[in-house]
């Protein structure tokens, strides 16, 4: 269920005797052209799902360094100017965040394959209607906005998602 908070509430408290957790942290990023976004269209897992190039952070990475080398690694593309657009924490039987950013402009020479699937253009239309993970199609409307949101996300273990709530920040 959605949940959309007012721009001065704030998350619930943390408790202070809960362990300090490791979070199994990515990076995903949406580069724009026109009216298009590049999209990697899995086709040797995850069951031929859309997603945006990204990954997950190397020893000493901050998001911005493991988001530009992932994205290199998978595209060819280096990102000019990206900025984030939002966090999206998640929990199913392990929990993690991804660091999303956003880009208008990039250098260099597209790959046509990834190791796990084809790059491949997609309308702004048609993002919110192409098969994607249900996190990402849940936070689709915020991407390419001027605030920043946060999303929460509870997954079971084929990543569907259970409950979730999203909320900008100003």
């Amino acid at each position: 269920m959605k949940k959309e908070y007012p721009k001065s509430s704030s998350l619930p408290p943390s408790n202070p005797l809960k362990k300090r957790l490791v979070h199994e942290n990515s990076v995903a990023c949406y580069l724009k052209r026109k009216n298009q976004v590049l999209m990697i269209h899995f086709t040797k897992k995850w069951g031929h799902v859309f997603a945006p190039p990204g990954g997950k952070f190397e020893s000493g990475e901050t998001p911005l360094d493991c988001m530009m080398r992932e994205f290199q690694e998978e595209t060819g593309l280096i990102l000019k100017h990206p900025r984030l657009q939002g966090i999206s924490y998640w929990k199913d039987s392990t929990e993690g965040m991804i660091f999303i950013f956003v880009a208008d402009e990039a250098t260099g020479h597209l790959k046509k394959e990834t190791e796990e699937g084809t790059l491949t253009w997609i309308s702004l239309e048609e993002l919110g209607t192409i098969h994607q993970f249900e996190q990402n199609q849940k936070f689709t409307t915020y991407l390419f906005q001027p605030e920043i949101f946060e999303g929460k996300f509870l997954l079971d273990d084929h990543c569907r998602v259970l409950d979730y709530e999203i909320r900008t920040l100003t």
